[in-house]
């Protein structure tokens, strides 16, 4: 698995386009809305988005990429900032800070991404 994670627009899927070949129909793009990851997708992009429809539902995102092993995964760091009063964001926050520390974990390649420059952790 390859990891990809920085802020909001700092060109995290540009970076994985062109770094690993990816063409959009291998990419599946993830909203509040997305309620599965699909299997046949090369690269899951925003996953903290799909993240939030499984806490809104009660799932736990993890669960999901036990079987992923070849995917290249985006996902935006919503953990700085300030704390949400609402507590589902609260709880999707944990959530995706806890799934972005435990992709990381499984990957191959970490990199982070800030104002457009790719950094490899791992």
């Amino acid at each position: 698995m390859i990891f990809i994670y920085g802020g909001s627009y700092q060109g995290k899927l540009s970076f994985a386009k062109a770094r690993y070949g990816l063409s959009d129909d291998g990419i599946q793009i993830c909203d509040a809305q997305t309620r599965a990851l699909n299997a046949n997708a090369r690269c899951l992009a925003y996953v903290e988005q799909w993240a939030l429809n499984c806490v809104r539902r009660g799932v736990d995102p993890a669960e999901a990429f036990e079987a992923r092993s070849d995917a290249i995964v985006i996902a935006t760091d919503i953990s700085c900032g300030v704390v949400p009063t609402d507590a589902t964001l609260r709880a999707w926050r944990e959530a995706s800070g806890r799934l972005n520390a435990q992709l990381a974990a499984r990957s191959e390649a970490v990199w982070r991404l800030f104002c457009g420059i790719p950094e490899r952790l791992k």
